[in-house]
């Protein structure tokens, strides 16, 4: 895919899920940029003018965010990092960040703005309960370049029942999967429709961890795909055929329909 990408004029396959979700839990007060290297260059000239420059990947892009912290610490810029690097590999950035965000982040990240503007935000932070993703708020998937990319991309589930030893993803998430509602998925669905992007990745690590609770969601994502008169196809088999239904077949993919954080 990624040597075809340039034919159709995109830049990558999709965005990061996480980061127009964390630009949707800050205050209005703030101004907010995402920035996406996958389809744009880093403009360290702005960065430079930030309050705050935020980072977030996974362990294999670390000597890359190592790279940004350290140019961007050059300027005297304040440096937050958070994410799978962060949460497993922590040691790897000491002295790099001055703020260090540990599993999830939708309770401290406000948390941690709250406290900088008072000016007694500490350096770690360090979710103790896991998120009630019933209570996320809509991504704000407009300060996304959605041009730029081939897909979009939306979570509905975090968590997974099985301990894989090659796998580290209940280390943040836990094993007890826990879902949106199907009105936040199809209030993220019909956004992402609405800049344009009719194919949407579920990025979730395991759609199926509980089966019983994903198929009424699966339901109403093919009554949105028959209303808008547009496929849909289900992520995973052996749901006992929940999306069977007009416009709407089973295969393995993605469900298809015809957001730097910063204060300046």
């Amino acid at each position: 895919m990624e040597h075809c990408i340039g034919l159709f004029g995109k830049r990558a396959n999709l965005p990061v899920a996480c980061l127009a979700l964390l630009a949707a839990l800050v205050p209005d007060h703030h101004n907010v940029t995402l920035i996406d290297e996958n389809v744009e260059d880093i403009d360290f000239t702005r960065l430079a003018r930030a309050d705050l420059v935020c980072l977030t990947g996974m362990s294999i892009q670390g000597r890359r965010m190592r790279e940004i912290l350290e140019r961007v610490r050059s300027f005297g810029v304040m440096t937050v990092v958070g994410g799978p690097l962060a949460t497993v590999e922590e040691d790897a950035l000491e002295g790099l960040a001055d703020v260090v965000f540990v599993g999830e982040a939708d309770v401290t990240w406000p948390q941690f703005l709250r406290d900088w503007e008072r000016g007694c935000h500490t350096n770690r932070y360090e979710q103790q309960e896991k998120t009630d993703v019933t209570h996320l708020p809509l991504p704000r998937i407009e300060l996304l370049k959605t041009d730029r990319y081939m897909f979009g991309s939306m979570q509905i589930s975090r968590g997974c029942p099985f301990t894989c030893e090659f796998c580290d993803i209940i280390v943040t998430f836990g094993r007890r999967p826990r879902l949106k509602t199907s009105r936040q998925v199809l209030a993220e669905l019909e956004a992402f429709l609405g800049y344009g992007l009719k194919i949407i990745f579920i990025v979730d690590d395991n759609l199926i961890g509980n089966k019983k609770a994903i198929k009424p969601i699966l339901r109403d994502i093919v009554q949105l795909a028959a209303a808008t008169r547009l496929p849909a196809h289900s992520v995973h088999r052996g749901l006992d055929r929940p999306c069977r239904g007009r416009g709407t077949h089973e295969a393995d993919g993605p469900c298809q329909f015809p957001k730097r954080i910063c204060r300046h």
